[in-house]
């Protein structure tokens, strides 16, 4: 017995499958074609084999990968541009796709005229545009330039359009790929917290990036392509360490000990999921300390030392050594390292003992994991990156809530009120 149709807002991949022919000696005139009087040679690659999902409605699931591993493929062929060759790919309920920039617009139409023909492709009518019309102009932030040709925008401004488009149709799935690669910070920012209400609605959304605390931030359950396969699919964090091993063997980088104390490199990838890089410089260990003892569990307001030990076994010049600390869904609480510090390591040979000591840790409660990385002072090659190689413990030292401490006091002094009236003004008010 065959499965029914999809739930609203759920997508199922069945056994689905995408090729396309990489052409060889191409003609590009009729008397070149002529002139040959041969077939022009090609061959086939399968972009997607044998891919099968199933995401559910409300889901936030991340695709990653490298290069041509696949991802815009499969989100084409989820948003119905282009059918798979083999195997099968439903969605249940309206989609809204922004997977190129510019994809979906005519160049010479104006802002205004593409809003409304995107609208139309997406099953509004002229009146559900017009109604939306102000919103979308606003979010993009393009009232003076709605008027003008697309062609004349900027590669930002059409994805801010897009994006707007997409985002106010009111979809029961959402596409998205590397929807925040192009666009400053505040708009960046509007695009987070459009994602955030979407998903708050019970919006499905499928979202492809190359930026970890992203993926991690944003998405429930991640999915890593590689060759146009599933290679991993499950919990963000961790397929994102497996996507930067994949990244780290492609520099023909050895994987790293998953031991931080042993120092012995992993044979296989699977061996190693807490550490990647070339190897040049490893971290041994790593000791969370107060007073000068070790402690995973801290007070608010303790003197903190971060101390690792690092071999090289052959001189590494320059090195840029760093950590971060994240809360327990990836948001970013702190990261530093030596050249942002102007803190100069002219270069490390055997081992060598690095700290960074904070007197009074601002952190004021909760759980937080902390990562690092040793990488070349130009930060292309990484020598050994660990993601959550240890976690502390914060407990609160005063009153409050909240990850990180605020000093402050309190104060309250009688006002008359004619002092009210004749007081200046504030500078900046509620």
């Amino acid at each position: 017995m065959s499965e029914g149709p999809p739930a609203r807002g759920a997508l199922r991949v069945t056994n689905a499958s995408r090729r396309f022919r990489l052409v060889h000696e191409k003609s590009t005139t009729l008397k070149e074609l002529l002139v040959r009087r041969t077939r022009a040679r090609y061959t086939e690659l399968w972009a997607l084999d044998d891919v099968s999902l199933d995401i559910r409605p409300g889901e936030a699931v991340g695709i990653v990968g490298r290069n041509g591993s696949g991802k815009s493929t499969l989100l084409k062929l989820l948003a119905g541009i282009i059918p798979p060759h083999q195997g099968t790919v439903q969605a249940g309920g309206s989609v809204a796709s922004m997977l190129e920039l510019g994809a979906g617009f005519h160049p010479d139409f104006t802002g205004r005229e593409n809003v409304f023909m995107n609208g139309a492709i997406h099953g509004l009518s002229d009146r559900d545009v017009a109604e939306r019309l102000d919103d979308i102009v606003e979010f993009a932030g393009l009232a003076e330039f709605i008027d003008m040709p697309v062609r004349t925008y900027s590669s930002g401004m059409q994805m801010r359009l897009a994006f707007a488009v997409a985002s106010h149709v009111e979809p029961d799935i959402m596409l998205l790929d590397e929807v925040l690669a192009v666009g400053d910070e505040a708009f960046q920012r509007k695009c987070m917290g459009r994602i955030y209400e979407f998903r708050r609605r019970g919006g499905t959304l499928v979202f492809v990036s190359h930026d970890a605390n992203a993926v991690e931030h944003v998405c429930s359950r991640a999915i890593l392509l590689d060759g146009g396969k599933v290679l991993m699919d499950g919990d963000p964090h961790d397929v994102m360490e497996r996507y930067h091993r994949l990244l780290a063997a492609d520099s023909t980088a050895a994987p790293m000990g998953a031991a931080l104390t042993s120092g012995e490199d992993a044979e296989t990838v699977e061996d190693a999921p807490r550490g990647w890089g070339t190897g040049q410089a490893v971290v041994e260990e790593v000791s969370v300390l107060t007073a000068g003892m070790p402690t995973t569990n801290l007070v608010s307001g303790d003197p903190v030392e971060i101390a690792l030990l690092i071999r090289a076994d052959e001189p590494v010049a320059t090195p840029n050594i760093g950590f971060s600390i994240t809360m327990g869904d990836g948001t970013l609480v702190f990261g530093t390292n030596t050249k942002m510090s102007e803190f100069d390591v002219a270069s490390i040979h055997g081992i060598v003992r690095i700290s960074y000591r904070i007197p009074a840790l601002p952190l004021h409660e909760g759980t937080f994991d902390i990562s690092l990385a040793v990488v070349s002072h130009d930060e292309s090659t990484v020598y050994h990156w660990v993601d959550r190689a240890c976690s502390i413990t914060v407990f609160p030292r005063s009153a409050g809530t909240g990850p990180t401490t605020v000093p402050g006091d309190w104060s309250m002094q009688p006002v008359t009120p004619g002092a009210v009236e004749s007081a200046p003004a504030p500078s900046t008010g509620l």
